[in-house]
């Protein structure tokens, strides 16, 4: 089995300047051998993602109709509730199949910086997050997933400045109107459209500057 490097954020954040370079190198040298980074002591609480994990596993295991309230309101809609097979991955590599059994529920940006005009944008990367009524809790626990992990792709941000020896803080200053959504998916434990039972849901979160 292959192994790959996990990078130590928190020992990043703690470093001298000389071992934040060393250490930029060694991100350099991970995202050039891997194409990806894996990351450990983010700083991001245990309790806020067990919370944002279960209110999510509460939320799907609500009935159809219920969880149907919060649903996009169209097709092409960003945020809110996707039922199963309403999309089909593998058509974007042009593979013609069924659609996909997942669910999902996607939420966007918690606020709409200053300075936004664009119409395109704000009917979409700014578009509103369609909230569940229920489970109790779930948008508090969203929202401060979201919050933390926003807050950790700034601070990733430095480490890449580092990496692409930069001051540390070079891109802070471009960071203040991110593209972030999160979402949240299930899939059947069983991939026969004749079983209920359902697998743990996974959170995404797809930021972007």
């Amino acid at each position: 089995m292959q192994t790959f490097s996990v990078f130590d954020l928190g020992r990043f954040e703690t470093a001298s300047a000389a071992e934040k370079k060393a250490l930029g190198r060694e991100v350099d040298r991970i995202c050039r051998s891997t194409g990806f980074l894996a990351v450990k002591n983010h700083g991001v609480p245990q309790a806020v993602i067990d919370a944002a994990w279960s209110k999510a596993k509460a939320f799907f295991d609500l009935p159809p109709e219920e969880k149907q309230r919060s649903k996009a309101p169209y097709k092409g809609y960003p945020y809110g509730y996707l039922g199963p097979e309403l999309e089909a991955l593998a058509k974007s590599r042009n593979v013609d199949t069924p659609p996909d059994l997942k669910e999902s529920f996607n939420g966007g940006p918690l606020r709409v910086p200053p300075g936004i005009k664009d119409p395109e944008a704000l009917a979409f990367c700014y578009a509103e997050t369609i909230w569940p009524a229920e489970p109790e809790g779930f948008i508090e626990a969203w929202k401060a997933y979201y919050a933390a992990l926003e807050d950790l792709a700034f601070r990733i941000m430095r480490v890449f400045a580092t990496a692409l020896d930069l001051p540390e803080t070079y891109f802070d200053a471009f960071l203040d109107a991110p593209i972030s959504a999160l979402r949240a998916l299930t899939i059947p434990s069983s991939m026969s459209r004749r079983s209920p039972a359902r697998s743990a849901p996974a959170l995404i979160p797809t930021m972007a500057a």
